[in-house]
Parts: structure tokens; C-alpha cells; sequence
């Protein structure tokens, strides 16, 4: 007894000397508890800590904050009602927990008393994932203090499908595999693992249809009478690498090149290699995906080769505008939504000449400054596009994602009210691979390319995700602290230095790059593989163009809900500060 009196008034100290941040009595709170649905070990039987028994194990990670000490953790499925804990007994299986270094801490059977300061990581283990898991179902975690008292948390779990009990529909496979050409981005080299190399990579589409499922391996084969080249994203074969990338942009290897694509219904990736010996460009050439699911099926599907047909990646990528004026149509007001305000919209007609997935446009008037785009909820008002025959191509939100191959002729429509003092209209494209097209209406038939982008930032992450990482803690270190970090990936678009980021919710809490003690916690900028921050975590990253960073946070409990919403402040040395909002 006298040795835990001890451990809470320890704790207890250091509570008090820690400021604001932990200035309540003593105590613990359940920052986060999230399945790790990616892993796959084997490491113990139903009440055996020490032997596997031939079926994987259900891992959650748990994150705690606070001060105490714990003496029992529980789990429980609310679906069917199985519990189990770290001092199992009667029908409650074994709830195996381990520290940040791998140890097991109830080994014995029974959980020692844990004393925690600050906060602590854990693993949770329960046996044969497919049985606990048959359905959909909330798993909510119990830790008991030392002093009583008890503390919650919860996540959701997908069902896990059970071996051998839903056979592969006809219908399911790769439904499209296109060879588009050369690219304007720069993430495969020819090692193993995601290392640019100043050259442009070679970009294939896939497509894919599977019910339930992940892609663990992919390779892509290119072969002529006198040559072949093979890229893949099996690790230490000494095959160069084959980064996939989602539609939000973001980059799906790990860290060493492998991918864990989980698929569930339609789902479609940019596929980028490099072709350092030009067999890509040969007019003969051949090429094929083959794509390794998990449970040990392969598909494989021949590329249609775009290039040949004219549409090629590295083709003239033109944009040209002319405004029209009041036209007969009336799809915008002066809101960021579709509606009508009974005014005729403005027209201006557009060709775009390329291959890619246009995600963004933007309108600005060079005499007024006013901008109209379709980007959300960021108080502009709304650009709609639509093609010739008047089909409106944005979402019902405003934004847009469209696929563009070789010529295509749209139509924008914007609520402008002065025909005085109008125009003229600069017009910009943004692509889903960073490349901007744009064009004005004073120079009918031209297209500037010259002329700087203005300073753009947007969120391509629908919502933050746990990822395989760990290079943020719950502090302002550039270090890892045992726990996976979770990410969202930006676009930022311009010409400058960049000197601090921020994220940070209504309140005002979250991460940023600066290196004081604020409250918050560090802010992780990666770029590939590479962290940009500074050892003491500030930043000075030059943009020039467009670029896609990913953006490394350590939970603090309000990104894994699941609906929230964060603000993103990015600072450019200058003091021009550009912005952009996350709803999820």
C-alpha cells in the first residue's frame, strides 16, 4: 500500500509542476483507442500469452493522458457482448497488453500496477480476430485507476470476414489498366523505396472492383521483342518501386514501398514508376499489371497504351478562354452553392486540351480582384462548369473531379452583376498531379504560361487517418514516442518560403510548427519520405508550383472522432497567410 501512495503522490507532483495543461487533480483520461486493421500477428491462443494457435489477433492501440495509475484494462464488444480483460476468469478471455517497446505486461496472466505520467501507450490484444469480430461493432475499452475510479473509450470495427465463407463474385477484378504516358510528378527512383530522382515518372490508371478485400502487392511488366523491365512494390528484391497514389492524392505506400490497399467497392489509383531505360517510349512496347490480394488471389489485365492513340500525358497541355457575356442560363447566385437568383449567369467558354483529373477551377476578375471558384466553403462564390450541352459537371457541394483525355470543349457560368466593370477574366485549372493550365480572356486563342500562380492551399484528405508512421509526439519534439501518427495530406500552390503551419479546431487547440510551448503539440511536415521540420520543429519550406505534403499529428482525441473539423493556417515569410477548412 505504501508503494502505491507513493506512485499517486509522485504523480501527483508532476501534475502540479506541469502548468496549465494538466493543472486537474490527479487523474487519466482515454485520449484514443483505434483497430489496427493492417496488422496481422499471430502471438497467442485463447487464454496463452505465450503461443499463437494459427489464427491472427484482433491489435487495438491505446493512447492514455493524465496522471495515475493503472491497476486492470478491459474490452468489450457491444455487438455480441464478449469482454475480455488482464485478470480474465470465469467466460472474460485474455486481454494481452504491451508497453511501447514490444514487452508484454500480463504475461503472468494478472496486469501489474502501471503508473502513468503525463500519458502512456499501449497495445491491446485479443485472440482470433475473425471470431471476435464477426460484425460490425462498437469495442469500448474500461481502465481502472488505482484509486477506483474507472475511465472510458471507444471506436468502431468493420467485420472481419470469415476464411473461406463468401466466394469471389464474376464480376470482380481490375476493370482498367491505361499506360497515360510521362507525368509532371517526381516520386519513383529506381531503388526500392519512395526517393525522387529529378526525373518525370511514367504513369499508368488503374481501376479496380472487389466487394471486400486489400491488394498487398502490385507489379507492372513492360516488354518489347528485345527488352524487359518489370517494377513492383515487394520489398528487398531489388525491383524498383511502383508508387500507387488515391485519388485524394495521397501517396498509399508505406515506408518501405510495400502497399495494404483496402478495397471496398470501386476504388481507382495513379500508378508512377521510373523508366530510366526508355522501354515506356518504345512504340512496340507491351505492358501488364499483375495485382496479389491478401488472402493469395492474383489478377492480372494488359494496359491499354493511351500514348499511341494520341493522348498522351506530356501532350500539349493548352487552356484557352473567351467571355461570352449574358447568356439564357441561370445555374449560380452569390453563394457558394447550385442555385438560381433569377439573373442570367455570365458565360465563358473554355477548351481545355490534356489528360488528367481536373479537381479544381477558379475565375478572377483582373479589374475587380472578385474570384469565383469550386472550392467549399471558403466564401467565394461558386464557378459552375458544364459541358456543351448544358450538363452540370460540379458536385452537389460545388467542387468538382472530372477526367480529361486529349480535347474538350466547357462552359463557365459565374453570377457577375456589372457589365461596366467586368472582366477581363483570368481562368485556372488546377490537376489532380499538381499541373495548373490557364488561360485569360484578353488574349482570345492564347495561354499563359508564364505567369506565377497565386497562392492556393486546400486539404486533398477527406478526413484524417492513422498511418503507418511515427515521427510526432504529444509535445513539440521532432521524435518518435511508440505511437502511430495520424495524417492529412495537403495541396499548397505558389511561389515563396513558408515559415509556419497550423491545425487547429474552434477552440484554437491542435499542432503548428512553431517551436515555443503554446499548448500544442508539434506539427509534422513530410514531403515523400522526408520530414521537413527543423530538430526543434520550425519550418522554412520553399514552394515553388504545386505541391502535396503530408501533414503528421499525434491524436489528441480529436481526430479520431467521427465528425469534426479543423482549420488549416499556412504562413508565408512575407506575412501573407493562406487558409483552408477540413469538415469530415
Amino acid at each position: 500500500m505504501r508503494r502505491i501512495s507513493a506512485l499517486l503522490a509522485i504523480a501527483a507532483f508532476f501534475v502540479l509542476c506541469a502548468g496549465n495543461a494538466y493543472a486537474a487533480s490527479a487523474g487519466l483520461d482515454v485520449d484514443s483507442i483505434v483497430f489496427n486493421a493492417d496488422e496481422r500477428q499471430d502471438i497467442m491462443g485463447p487464454m496463452d500469452a505465450q503461443e499463437g494457435d494459427g489464427r491472427w489477433d484482433a491489435s487495438f492501440s491505446l493512447s492514455v493522458s493524465g496522471a495515475q495509475a493503472i491497476k486492470k484494462m478491459s474490452l468489450r464488444n457491444e455487438e455480441n457482448g464478449n469482454s475480455w480483460s488482464t485478470n480474465p476468469s470465469g467466460n472474460t478471455g485474455l486481454l494481452l497488453v504491451k508497453d511501447t517497446n514490444g514487452k508484454v505486461l500480463n504475461g503472468s496472466g494478472r496486469l501489474p500496477v502501471i503508473p502513468v505520467l503525463f500519458g502512456a501507450d499501449f497495445k491491446l490484444y485479443i485472440n482470433d480476430a475473425p471470431s471476435a469480430i464477426r460484425k460490425d461493432s462498437k469495442f469500448v475499452v474500461k481502465v481502472e485507476l488505482i484509486d477506483g475510479k474507472e475511465v472510458y473509450g471507444e471506436t468502431f470495427v468493420k467485420a472481419i470476414r470469415q476464411p473461406g465463407t463468401q466466394k469471389t463474385p464474376s464480376e470482380e477484378g481490375i476493370t482498367s489498366f491505361e499506360a497515360l504516358g510521362y507525368s509532371d510528378n517526381d516520386f519513383a527512383g529506381l531503388s526500392e523505396k519512395l526517393a525522387a530522382d529529378g526525373k518525370n515518372d511514367f504513369q499508368f490508371a488503374i481501376s479496380f472492383q472487389f466487394s471486400d478485400t486489400t491488394v498487398s502487392g502490385i507489379r507492372i511488366t513492360a516488354w518489347t521483342r528485345s527488352n524487359k523491365t518489370e517494377w513492383d512494390t515487394i520489398e528487398k528484391n531489388n525491383v524498383p518501386i511502383i508508387i500507387a497514389v488515391d485519388r485524394s492524392d495521397r501517396i498509399a505506400n508505406k515506408t518501405d514501398g510495400t502497399v495494404s490497399l483496402r478495397m471496398r467497392g470501386p476504388s481507382s489509383y495513379s500508378l508512377l514508376v521510373q523508366d530510366s531505360g526508355g522501354i515506356l517510349s518504345d512504340p512496340d512496347v507491351r505492358a501488364k499489371v499483375s495485382v496479389i490480394l491478401s488472402d493469395g488471389r492474383i489478377f492480372e489485365r494488359d494496359a491499354v497504351l493511351k500514348w499511341n492513340s494520341g493522348i498522351s500525358q506530356h501532350a500539349k497541355d493548352t487552356l484557352t478562354a473567351k467571355y461570352i457575356g449574358r447568356d439564357r442560363y441561370d445555374f449560380v447566385g452569390s453563394s457558394e452553392k447550385l442555385e438560381s437568383d433569377l439573373t442570367p449567369d455570365r458565360r465563358i467558354d473554355t477548351t481545355i486540351n490534356t489528360s488528367g483529373t481536373v479537381t479544381g477551377i477558379r475565375v478572377k476578375d483582373t479589374r475587380t480582384g472578385r474570384i469565383w471558384d469550386t472550392v467549399a466553403k471558403n466564401r467565394n462564390s461558386l464557378a459552375a462548369l458544364t459541358d456543351e450541352n448544358g450538363k452540370i459537371i460540379n458536385d452537389r457541394d460545388g467542387t468538382l473531379s472530372f477526367q480529361v483525355n486529349g480535347k474538350r470543349d466547357l462552359l463557365l457560368w459565374i453570377n457577375e452583376e456589372n457589365d461596366a466593370s467586368s472582366g477581363p477574366y483570368d481562368i485556372t485549372f488546377v490537376l489532380s498531379d499538381g499541373r495548373i493550365l490557364e488561360a485569360s480572356t484578353a488574349v482570345t486563342g492564347n495561354v499563359i504560361d508564364k505567369k506565377k500562380p497565386e497562392r492556393m492551399v486546400r486539404f486533398v484528405s477527406a478526413r484524417p487517418a492513422v498511418v503507418n508512421v511515427d515521427m510526432v509526439g504529444k509535445n513539440k519534439k521532432r521524435a518518435a514516442n511508440g505511437a502511430k501518427d495520424t495524417s492529412v495530406n495537403i495541396r499548397i500552390t505558389g511561389s515563396g518560403t513558408i515559415s509556419a503551419m497550423a491545425v487547429v479546431n474552434t477552440a484554437g487547440k491542435g499542432w503548428d510548427t512553431t517551436a515555443g510551448n503554446n499548448g500544442r503539440w508539434l506539427l509534422g511536415i513530410r514531403e515523400g519520405t522526408k520530414i521537413m521540420n527543423t530538430p526543434n520543429g520550425k519550418l522554412g519550406l520553399r514552394v515553388n508550383g504545386a505541391k502535396t505534403y503530408q501533414l503528421l499529428m499525434q491524436d489528441n482525441g480529436i481526430l479520431a472522432k467521427k465528425n469534426g473539423r479543423l482549420m488549416l493556417y499556412v504562413t508565408w515569410s512575407d506575412g501573407e497567410v493562406t487558409e483552408s477548412l477540413l469538415k469530415w
